[in-house]
């Protein structure tokens, strides 16, 4: 999987494969993509952040869900600053905006 974000015209970009484009659907900002037999090979959202911009904060778990990488390297990319969060006790919350930005 490939995420692709471009910050100068807010469009992301999700491949789930490199195979050929058969066809595409629009609809609220949402772009699925499909090979010819009509699987989905990749999703493209325009205006990202102003669509998870509002959206719950993510728990640690849902985070490194949401990317797919561990917990113990999401502790990483927090350690390091790499990642911006909010301080919830002892517990971590990450917007979704800011994750998009983490995995582009």
């Amino acid at each position: 999987m490939k995420i692709y974000h471009n910050l100068e015209i807010d469009y992301l970009s999700i491949d789930f494969s490199d195979e050929i484009e058969a066809k595409a659907e629009y609809q609220d900002g949402i772009i699925v993509r499909y090979n010819k037999k009509g699987g989905v090979i990749g999703i493209d959202i325009t205006d990202s952040l102003k669509m998870f911009a509002n959206s719950k904060l993510m728990t640690l778990q849902e985070a490194c869900k949401f990317l797919g990488i561990s917990e113990s390297t999401m502790r990483r990319k927090i350690k390091s600053n790499e990642v911006k969060y909010i301080k919830d006790g002892k517990d971590y919350r990450f917007k979704k905006s800011d994750l998009i930005k983490l995995a582009a």
